[in-house]
């Protein structure tokens, strides 16, 4: 796997959590990886305490000190006081005092005007904006130099809690705006509203969107949405109703009326938006055929529109199976052979990629649409290269073995490439009920060159019978993927072990590499204002 960039890492760092398996084993065993994890975690706590310092600097305490001069002050009375200033009780002008006052503050505002307005921190305060939330999304970052950030004026207040919301990005691609809401201690609260009762119409009332959170920081919660149909309007109007705050794993739940409604224009960002479309076919040797259609270029991304179908003898292997449920892998390249983005046709990682692909079934073909923050076509010259993919087939690899003997004697199941070791099987409680219901668990570990995802299960008994196979524990995504049971197979209905069993996989999310298709990208039409956009820059930027 490839070294992450500073704009990969940054995003490594921030959802750590929900990074596929394999990229976080290379993190933790590369050197070089390790080394600019720990250069970029030194820079935001570098960031944190010059935003959030626990008190104030020197040189700004002689600032205020010093206008002060004419004001004698005296230490405070009691020890036990709380730390002020204290005019001495000799006589003088009440207004000297005020005036002295009122300088001191000015100078406070004015300082803090003045840190305010450096752009490195002023970029960090902006909720959408933030350094360590939007440094990998070079869209949105596009989107603000040339000018389609735009300030929905929201302010609503009940309850003691206070909804904000200042920032909104819109374009045919997608949606985004930063949520500011605080608790009646001024409090930052996130994560704690159900963002589908926010509704985004178009001019004809059809809802074009469904909003949830992506990112953000610990201050303002990131709320999204992709649009469906490229958000054919020239305005959106966005409406919620809210009417909670708190979920059942909050503190408390407060119920309140923090209900708005703002009108987002399109116009703008819908002229600047270019279409290139692409004339390109190709049919793999298992059968799946690809038409490209378009590259649409919006102010903030590129989304890459396509679609698949199947011929008779691919239809055939995966008959009466949701054979929607496929996925692609591919990746852009330069004409050094430098990777600018892929896709995984395991999904497990997606360089630039905003969010997994929208798909649709329309009669016997998938639609797609992939986004993108950053593909620079209209810059220089790429080309698509075609990879891998998966699709759900019929199957019927099987091993039988004797339950009873395998807790001794592990046994293992070969088909298609992969390998799955058994190596126990009792009777116990189903771990996916909470009440009491009991169930084979089979505990097993495997490697597979196929996808796991849309695998189907069965256990057969000596009579014929047969149970439903679940799975419970990890896939470590990669070429090479990694199983590991907890507890494993899980055997539904089954209440005692049978003396004989089959296990049986009828469905395989089958996994194909060999395609040989690529093909050069059209040059697209520049966004003006967006030219000589390299993510580098903002990536790099102090």
């Amino acid at each position: 796997m490839k070294c992450l960039n500073r704009a990969q890492m940054e995003e490594f760092i921030l959802e750590e959590a929900y990074a596929g398996a394999g990229l976080n084993i290379h993190v933790q065993n590369c050197s070089r990886c390790q080394a600019l994890m720990a250069e970029v975690r030194q820079e935001q706590e570098a960031w944190s305490q010059a935003l959030y310092p626990e008190r104030l600097t020197d040189d700004f305490t002689r600032q205020v000190m010093a206008s002060l001069t004419d004001v004698p002050i005296e230490p405070a009375v009691e020890e036990n006081e709380p730390d002020t200033i204290l005019l001495r009780k000799k006589r003088r002008s009440p207004f000297i005092r005020r005036a002295a006052l009122a300088a001191a503050c000015l100078l406070i505002v004015a300082a803090a005007l003045t840190v305010y307005a450096q752009p490195s921190i002023a970029d960090w305060v902006r909720s959408i904006f933030a350094r360590d939330n939007a440094a990998s999304d070079t869209g949105l970052l596009d989107a603000r130099q040339i000018g389609l950030v735009q300030n929905p004026h929201v302010k609503v207040k009940d309850k003691g809690y206070t909804l904000e919301i200042n920032e909104a990005v819109v374009d045919p691609i997608r949606i985004i705006m930063g949520v500011k809401i605080t608790d009646p201690h001024g409090k930052p609260v996130v994560n704690e509203v159900d963002w589908s009762q926010v509704t985004v119409k178009d001019t004809k009332g059809i809802e074009v969107a469904q909003l949830h959170p992506f990112g953000g920081s610990p201050v303002i919660e990131n709320v999204w949405s992709l649009l469906s149909d490229g958000g054919q309007s020239d305005t959106l109007t966005v409406e919620g109703k809210i009417n909670q705050i708190g979920n059942k794993f909050s503190k408390r739940i407060v119920k309140g009326n923090w209900n708005f409604k703002f009108t987002l224009d399109m116009k703008q960002a819908s002229e600047l938006t270019k279409v290139t479309p692409l004339d390109q076919q190709y049919t793999t040797p298992e059968g799946l055929h690809i038409e490209m259609e378009k590259i649409v270029r919006t102010p903030s991304g590129v989304r890459l529109d396509l679609s698949t179908s199947l011929d008779e003898k691919a239809k055939s292997r995966s008959s009466g199976l949701p054979w929607e449920k496929q996925e692609l892998g591919f990746h852009f390249e330069d004409e050094q052979g430098n990777v600018i983005s892929r896709v995984e046709a395991d999904r497990s990682w997606s360089t630039y990629g905003m969010a997994p692909p929208k798909r649709a079934l329309k009669s016997d073909q998938v639609r797609w649409a992939y986004t993108f923050t950053y593909l620079p076509y209209d810059q220089k010259k790429l080309r698509f290269v075609m990879d891998s993919y998966t699709i759900p087939i019929h199957s019927d690899g099987a091993i039988s073995f004797t339950p009873q003997e395998v807790n001794d004697h592990p046994v293992t199941f070969k088909d298609q490439g992969d390998m799955i070791r058994l190596s126990g099987f009792q009777i116990g409680q189903d771990p996916n009920y909470q009440e009491k219901k009991v169930a084979g668990l089979i505990s097993m570990t495997g490697t597979f060159t196929n996808g796991f995802n849309q695998d189907e299960w069965v256990l057969r008994d000596q009579d014929g019978n047969e149970y439903p196979i679940d799975f419970r524990g990890t896939v470590q995504m990669g070429k090479i993927r990694e199983a590991n049971g907890d507890p494993g197979f899980i055997v539904e209905g089954l209440t005692a072990l049978p003396e004989k069993a089959t296990l049986i996989r009828k469905v395989t999310d089958k996994w194909y590499s060999n395609v040989n298709w690529s093909f050069d990208l059209p040059k697209g039409e520049p966004i003006k204002g967006l030219e000589n956009v390299n993510p580098e820059d903002y990536w790099e930027a102090p």
